[in-house]
């Protein structure tokens, strides 16, 4: 028999997928504009912007997987969404304090790493505690 899935399942589920899609955007567009960022002399070398969009790539995916996981009830996908949050949220700090020199984004950096922090505890929260994933109907 089928249950009814929890209005925090589809929450989290959505939240794993709009994750891998943004670092699927992020290192999509990465490459497409790897051409400009090398002629103008940006701080990435071509074998660190490849490394950072295969990353963004390879963790967008793996959300995405996961989120389709999630919404199968897989015990699986909690293992991937959790390395996949944690992975996504380090890949853009990384990219953010190595390579952004100025800008807003540079200002906010700060911001943005207590998000990133904000974003791994509540991933890593909702995904491992017994009494969160009763919530998201995940435990049995």
């Amino acid at each position: 028999m089928k249950r009814r899935r929890p209005f925090w399942l589809w929450l989290c589920s959505l939240w794993a997928l709009g994750l891998g899609v943004v670092s699927l955007w992020r290192g999509l567009v990465l490459w497409q504009e790897r051409r400009l960022l090398l002629g103008l002399g940006s701080s990435f070398s071509s074998l660190s912007l490849a490394l950072f969009v295969a990353l963004w790539l390879l963790c967008g995916g793996g959300l995405i997987v996961s989120a389709l996981g999630l919404w199968l009830r897989r015990p699986w996908a909690r293992h991937v969404a959790r390395i996949g949050i944690v992975l996504s949220v380090l890949i853009f700090q990384a990219y953010l304090w190595l390579f952004v020199r100025t800008g807003l984004m540079r200002q906010r950096r700060p911001v943005l790493l207590i998000v990133g922090l904000l974003t791994i505890v509540t991933g890593l929260g909702a995904l491992t505690c017994p009494r969160s994933r009763q919530w998201l109907g995940l435990d049995d």
